[in-house]
C-alpha cells in the first residue's frame, strides 16, 4: 500500500479528523487506488497516530462509500462507482448548464482573465490529479458568479463524488485534448456574454465527459469483474 512521500501540514482538531482527513484525499486524489488494500496499521504509523482513529476513520469512510471491508475481513478501497456515475453526470449537466446561463452576463474581465490562465495550464499539464484540480478550478469561476449558494453546494457535491473516476481519464491523451477544446468553447461564450451558448457549451463537456468514461472505463471494469479475488 504506497503512502504519500510527506504528510499533510494542516491542522486538525482530532486524531480522529486528522486520519479521515487525510484517508478521504488520498483516496478522491488516486494515492490509494480503487480496490487496493487499506492496512491500519501501516496508516497510524505514518500519520503518527494510534489505531483506534484510523479505523473510526474507516468507519466513516465506509459510510461514504469511499471503502468497503472484503469477504476476507480486509478493508478495501471502494471500487469506482461507474454505476452511480451516470446519473450524478445526467445531473451536473443541467445544473452547470444552468451556472454558466446564470454567470454569462455577470462575467468580469478578471474572471476571464483567471479561466484563461487555468485553461492554458490546463492545456500544458500531463499529471491526472493536477489536470482535475485545474478542471473544477476553472468551473468554479463561473460558479461563484452565477451566485446561488444551493446551486454551488449541489455542483460541489457532485464533483466530489465524481472526482475519483475523472481523475482516471484525465491520463488519457484524447480526454486531455477534447476536454482543451470543450473548456475553450465554454469560455468564449462565457467572454462573449452568451448565456444560451455557454449553457450548451457546458453541457455538451458533462456529457461527452460521461461518454468518454463509459468508452475508456467500463470494459476495464467489467473485465475485472471476471477476475477472482
Amino acid at each position: 500500500m504506497p503512502l504519500p512521500q510527506v504528510k499533510s501540514a494542516r491542522r486538525y482538531t482530532s486524531a480522529q479528523q486528522f486520519a479521515y482527513e487525510e484517508l478521504r484525499a488520498w483516496i478522491l486524489n488516486g494515492v490509494l487506488q480503487p480496490d487496493e488494500t487499506v492496512r491500519d496499521v501501516e496508516i497510524a504509523e505514518f500519520l503518527g497516530v494510534s489505531r483506534t482513529p484510523v479505523r473510526e476513520a474507516l468507519i466513516r469512510l465506509g459510510q461514504e462509500g469511499l471503502v468497503e471491508a472484503s469477504a476476507s475481513r480486509m478493508t478495501r478501497v471502494a471500487s469506482l462507482p461507474l454505476d452511480r456515475a451516470s446519473h450524478l453526470f445526467q445531473v451536473g449537466a443541467t445544473l452547470d448548464a444552468l451556472a454558466a446561463e446564470l454567470a454569462a452576463p455577470h462575467m468580469t474581465e478578471s474572471d476571464l482573465h483567471l479561466m484563461r490562465g487555468l485553461l492554458d495550464t490546463l492545456n500544458q499539464t500531463t499529471a491526472p490529479d493536477r489536470l482535475s484540480a485545474l478542471d473544477e478550478e476553472f468551473h468554479r469561476v463561473y460558479y461563484r458568479r452565477a451566485a446561488n449558494p444551493v446551486l454551488i453546494e449541489t455542483l460541489d457535491s457532485i464533483d466530489e463524488q465524481l472526482r475519483r473516476i475523472e481523475r482516471h481519464i484525465w491520463g488519457y491523451v484524447r480526454v486531455h485534448e477534447e476536454a482543451y477544446e470543450e473548456h475553450r468553447a465554454l469560455l468564449e461564450a462565457l467572454g462573449a456574454g452568451d448565456a444560451a451558448g455557454a449553457a450548451a457549451a457546458a453541457r455538451h463537456n458533462w456529457h461527452r465527459s460521461w461518454q468518454r468514461i463509459d468508452e475508456l472505463l467500463k470494459p476495464a471494469s467489467a473485465e475485472a469483474a471476471q477476475e477472482p479475488r
